[in-house]
């Protein structure tokens, strides 16, 4: 039993002895500016990955930028690029600007991780400027696009992430 004591005090001596004398507490210090320094890296790439989506600040391309994405993963048919196009001109009367706005929601779209990411960011923003009817009528053009190849139960859980944000219950 002396032995195990002797080497405990032994451990706990030299232990104490490299904090104090040898720069273990600046070892520690240093471990932990690195770890602010890697997390400070992480939000600054995810605020970069963002940026485009948080630059949009008409409703009317967030809603296409979500349209865009909801169509399997970002990638649209023809069909439903078509869908797209009549909402911009019917609903969100674009008229000859129709082209330049879609190529400019591609473009957004592609930097998204996925839906959910722009939706996020977009909740905001669709809370502000719509009407709680023009927010059911986005929810319902995001499950026009959706049902033109499914829809998919991760379109429908998606789409009904989205109405959640936006604080009315999901439509069945």
């Amino acid at each position: 039993m002396p032995i195990v004591a002797v080497i405990l005090l032994t451990a706990a001596f030299w232990t104490a002895y490299w904090f104090i004398r040898m720069g273990g507490i600046e070892h520690f210090r240093e471990r932990a500016a690195q770890r602010k320094e890697e997390a400070r890296k992480v939000e600054a790439r995810e605020r970069d990955r963002t940026a485009l989506l948080r630059a949009v600040d008409d409703p009317r391309d967030a809603a296409i930028v979500l349209m865009l994405l909801v169509a399997r993963g970002g990638d649209p048919t023809a069909e439903q690029l078509a869908t797209i196009e009549h909402a911009m001109a019917r609903v969100f009367d674009f008229g000859s600007d129709c082209v330049a706005r879609l190529t400019q929601a591609q473009f957004i779209a592609r930097s998204a991780a996925g839906f959910d990411d722009a939706a996020k960011t977009f909740a905001d923003l669709f809370r502000k400027r719509l009407t709680a009817d023009e927010q059911r009528e986005l929810a319902a053009m995001l499950r026009d696009v959706a049902r033109l190849d499914g829809p998919s139960p991760l379109q429908s859980a998606a789409i009904e992430s989205f109405e959640r944000r936006l604080g009315f219950a999901p439509a069945g």
